[in-house]
């Protein structure tokens, strides 16, 4: 994470417009999996007015890493201060337009619901993982030790 040598003014601002923000609506439907999902604009939507109440912005900065996109998200304050951190999503396959668009799209909200402690249901980042050319995985237990008879 990169940030300015002092965020105090922007933690107040933060948390006061944490407080303010409403959850965003998960109104966006992935037959795929069968679940909702709030895209980039509902986060938008209901983070837009208590950042600026807040002295607050964000900007978001996408580039191409190689086989990668990357999305730079940093959180500004009135003040100079700022934090910014930068997710990195693999393009696979989807070496084109939409792959790009899509994976950076991705990156913008995960990365603005990271920053902002928001929460929102994964849409199809199942998909992404491509979970049918992995083995199935499975849990289990370990063996419960009695201490008490296999100490003696």
């Amino acid at each position: 994470m990169n940030m300015s040598d002092t965020i105090s003014e922007l933690a107040t601002a933060l948390a006061k417009a944490q407080g303010q923000i409403e959850s965003a609506s998960k109104d966006k439907s992935n037959p795929a999996f069968k679940s909702k999902y709030a895209d980039i604009n509902s986060l938008r939507d209901v983070i837009r007015q208590p950042l600026a109440d807040n002295d607050l912005s964000v900007v978001q900065l996408p580039r191409m890493n190689g086989p990668y996109v990357e999305v730079e998200t940093m959180l500004l304050h009135k003040s100079g201060e700022f934090i910014a951190e930068t997710l990195r999503m693999p393009l696979g396959e989807k070496m084109n337009a939409h792959g790009v668009g899509s994976a950076l799209t991705y990156c913008r909200r995960y990365s603005l619901s990271a920053m902002l402690n928001l929460a929102a249901e994964d849409d199809d980042g199942n998909a992404a993982a491509d979970l049918s050319s992995q083995p199935a995985r499975s849990y289990v237990a370990p063996k419960a030790r009695n201490t008490f008879v296999d100490d003696l």
